[in-house]
Protein backbone atom coordinates (compact mmCIF):
# COMPACT_ATOMS: atom_id res chain seq x y z
CA UNK A 1 0.00 0.00 0.00
CA UNK A 2 0.81 3.31 -1.01
CA UNK A 3 1.94 5.91 1.93
CA UNK A 4 0.35 9.06 2.89
CA UNK A 5 2.03 11.76 0.72
CA UNK A 6 0.79 14.98 -0.29
CA UNK A 7 1.05 13.69 -3.45
CA UNK A 8 -1.83 12.92 -5.70
CA UNK A 9 -2.00 10.55 -8.62
CA UNK A 10 -2.94 11.72 -12.07
CA UNK A 11 -3.38 8.92 -14.74
CA UNK A 12 -3.41 10.16 -18.35
CA UNK A 13 -7.07 8.93 -18.30
CA UNK A 14 -8.18 11.50 -16.39
CA UNK A 15 -8.04 13.44 -19.21
CA UNK A 16 -8.73 11.21 -22.46
CA UNK A 17 -11.43 12.88 -24.19
CA UNK A 18 -11.95 9.15 -25.97
CA UNK A 19 -12.67 7.13 -22.93
CA UNK A 20 -16.07 7.94 -21.31
CA UNK A 21 -16.72 8.39 -17.56
CA UNK A 22 -17.65 4.62 -16.60
CA UNK A 23 -13.98 3.83 -18.23
CA UNK A 24 -11.83 6.66 -16.08
CA UNK A 25 -12.13 9.96 -17.60
CA UNK A 26 -13.27 12.53 -14.51
CA UNK A 27 -13.17 16.31 -16.87
CA UNK A 28 -16.31 16.84 -19.13
CA UNK A 29 -16.00 16.23 -22.83
CA UNK A 30 -15.52 20.16 -23.31
CA UNK A 31 -12.24 20.10 -21.65
CA UNK A 32 -10.78 16.81 -22.21
CA UNK A 33 -7.82 16.58 -24.29
CA UNK A 34 -7.47 13.78 -27.46
CA UNK A 35 -4.03 12.02 -27.91
CA UNK A 36 -2.75 12.56 -24.22
CA UNK A 37 0.21 11.50 -23.39
CA UNK A 38 2.18 11.27 -19.86
CA UNK A 39 4.53 13.85 -21.31
CA UNK A 40 1.54 16.46 -21.93
CA UNK A 41 0.49 16.11 -18.47
CA UNK A 42 4.44 17.11 -17.35
CA UNK A 43 4.50 19.99 -19.27
CA UNK A 44 1.52 21.54 -17.82
CA UNK A 45 2.23 20.49 -14.79
CA UNK A 46 5.98 22.22 -14.89
CA UNK A 47 4.06 25.33 -16.11
CA UNK A 48 1.74 25.57 -13.01
CA UNK A 49 5.10 25.35 -10.76
CA UNK A 50 3.98 21.77 -9.09
CA UNK A 51 6.75 19.99 -7.66
CA UNK A 52 5.90 16.25 -9.33
CA UNK A 53 7.56 12.30 -9.81
CA UNK A 54 6.67 10.30 -12.83
CA UNK A 55 6.24 6.62 -12.48
CA UNK A 56 6.29 4.96 -15.65
CA UNK A 57 5.29 0.83 -14.40
CA UNK A 58 1.75 1.65 -12.24
CA UNK A 59 -0.95 0.54 -14.49
CA UNK A 60 -3.87 2.01 -14.40
CA UNK A 61 -6.79 -0.31 -12.90
CA UNK A 62 -9.36 -0.40 -14.95
CA UNK A 63 -7.59 -0.35 -18.23
CA UNK A 64 -4.22 -2.92 -16.93
CA UNK A 65 -3.40 -3.52 -20.21
CA UNK A 66 -2.29 -0.63 -21.45
CA UNK A 67 0.75 1.29 -19.95
CA UNK A 68 1.00 4.97 -20.26
CA UNK A 69 2.07 5.33 -16.31
CA UNK A 70 0.99 7.96 -14.01
CA UNK A 71 1.92 11.36 -12.41
CA UNK A 72 2.40 12.34 -8.40
CA UNK A 73 1.88 15.81 -7.97
CA UNK A 74 1.93 17.74 -4.88
CA UNK A 75 -0.99 19.55 -4.06
CA UNK A 76 -0.05 22.28 -1.84
CA UNK A 77 -3.34 21.75 -0.14
CA UNK A 78 -5.44 21.71 -3.19
CA UNK A 79 -8.53 19.74 -4.28
CA UNK A 80 -7.68 17.29 -7.03
CA UNK A 81 -10.73 18.10 -8.49
CA UNK A 82 -9.46 22.02 -8.56
CA UNK A 83 -6.14 20.80 -9.89
CA UNK A 84 -7.58 18.37 -12.89
CA UNK A 85 -9.30 21.16 -14.15
CA UNK A 86 -6.22 23.92 -14.34
CA UNK A 87 -4.13 21.58 -15.38
CA UNK A 88 -6.13 20.41 -18.58
CA UNK A 89 -7.32 24.08 -19.10
CA UNK A 90 -2.76 24.63 -19.43
CA UNK A 91 -2.84 20.96 -21.43
CA UNK A 92 -4.79 23.38 -23.98
CA UNK A 93 -3.05 26.53 -23.85
CA UNK A 94 -0.02 24.19 -24.25
CA UNK A 95 -1.28 22.81 -27.18
CA UNK A 96 -2.75 25.13 -28.89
Amino acid sequence: MRKRTPYLIFWPQYFDKNRTISQGRRLPKNLAIEKITLEDIEKAVNALGYEYRIENTPKYPKTWWDNPGRILIDSKGKKKRKMLFEIAKQIRKIKS
